[in-house]
């Protein structure tokens, strides 16, 4: 029969590859492969279209290009080898093996959960990918090192459904690549998470607000402002008003530590039915969660003053969106104005990420404009350390129909 484990010898599982880099290895170090790479027999001459087996022999340090295909662990033989060189790794199995993993982190045996992250090849308590559980006490969280850990295959990512969109029309994996994702869906316990495109029930907002009005029908009474779900097959959620002054607005159940915290996203695909001025105005972003009462955004357009940061298209410039943030007692500060101009109908996608220093304003999937900076949120007027939730809010400012319609929206941030 064919044993797991023999007198004083785990069995696992080994591979050889070629590490890229030039730093020092250390055992337990995480590594992931080039996936990118058009080398080929150590040369040039690759290309993105060339079946070349070098993309799972060769690896480097996890980065937020690569960290969905991790490689394996640094076995104890290559200890100390500086790169470029060749190198055993460990490869992630789900048979339970224990093996050595270098972390940052002080660990519990049995509750300590690490993860693999960008821009470290230590294992840590919230990266992007799980790898391992301690099988140890011992705190590494001052002098960096070794915990027997059962080493585990990381769950797949959840890809996102094309359905008809194309790749910038999805959420961009510059933002999303540093989230567990998967793990998150599993687990409520690893942070806050939306994920909705209005597809499965459950996907409407946890609060919401629309204004009591009404207009005579044939049928009784019929509202003139409303919030409800599109035909089409991608999953739709329409906000629409059709009275001056009113409002549809929505927030969901998960809360983001805008700065302090752990890094965090948000992303949104939007569109609104007209661009003509004094129409409409509309935010979404991150705002207060608070008692919704049609005055996230007030009569005239400007937002409530308890504090908010996102993007925000003004009943007096219709086809701009601003990139905006406010806080209490402070004047709303107009960050990025006319971050993007915006068409008639015409779908796009704006997001945020903070990766624990700055906050990065992305348009149709590309980092764009000028980044939210330590400085900026250290600011009397950035609402530093506040908890917001994911919000969308569209008031009213003409008696016309008008129609704001969200594709789909993802809020991430892991526990502190």
């Amino acid at each position: 029969m064919d044993s797991q484990v023999t007198y004083n010898t785990e069995k696992v599982s080994t591979k050889r590859v070629r590490y890229e880099g030039s730093d020092q290895l250390r055992a337990g170090y995480a590594l992931c492969y080039n996936w990118d790479s058009n080398s080929r027999d150590f040369t040039t001459d690759g290309t993105a279209a060339t079946s070349n087996v070098e993309r799972r022999t060769r690896v480097e340090k996890p980065a937020v290009g690569n960290v969905s295909r991790f490689a394996g662990i640094v076995t104890e033989k290559y200890d100390g080898r500086t790169g470029p060189c060749m190198v055993e790794v460990y490869v992630p199995q789900s048979r339970g093996q224990a093996v050595p993993l270098w972390t940052t982190a002080n660990c519990t045996i049995g509750t300590t959960q690490l993860f693999l992250t960008p821009g470290s090849y230590a294992l840590t308590t919230n990266g992007v990918r799980l790898v391992g559980e301690a099988a140890q006490t011992v705190d590494r969280s001052t002098t960096n090192g070794t915990v027997l850990a059962i080493f585990k295959a990381p769950l797949i990512q959840l890809a996102s459904s094309a359905r008809s969109r194309t790749t910038v029309q999805l959420p961009t994996a510059a933002i999303w690549d540093n989230f567990p994702l998967a793990e998150m869906k599993l687990n409520p316990f690893l942070g806050s998470l939306l994920d909705a495109d209005f597809t499965r029930a459950g996907d409407l907002p946890d609060t919401r607000f629309v204004d009591a009005t009404y207009a005579a029908s044939a049928a009784g009474k019929t509202p003139t402002e409303h919030m409800y779900l599109g035909t089409t097959a991608i999953g739709e959620m329409l906000l629409f008003s059709t009275t001056d002054n009113q409002a549809a607005e929505g927030q969901w159940a998960a809360p983001i530590v805008v700065s302090g915290g752990t890094v965090w996203g948000f992303e949104a695909r939007i569109k609104q039915s007209v661009v003509t001025d004094t129409k409409a105005g509309w935010f979404v972003g991150l705002m207060l969660g608070q008692k919704l009462a049609g005055d996230l955004i007030v009569d005239g357009g400007t937002l409530q003053t308890e504090g908010s940061l996102g993007f925000q298209a003004k009943e007096g410039d219709g086809d701009k969106v601003d990139f905006v943030y406010d806080e209490t007692g402070q004047a709303q500060n107009e960050h990025d104005d006319d971050y993007l101009t915006q068409a008639g109908d015409t779908y796009f996608t704006v997001g945020m990420y903070f990766n624990g220093t700055t906050i990065q304003g992305y348009l149709n999937g590309v980092a764009t404009g000028t980044a939210i900076v330590a400085a900026d949120i250290s600011a009397a007027d950035f609402p530093t350390a506040k908890i917001f939730v994911p919000t969308v809010a569209l008031k009213a400012a003409h008696a016309d129909d008008y129609t704001l319609t969200l594709d789909w929206i993802r809020a991430a941030q892991l526990a502190v």
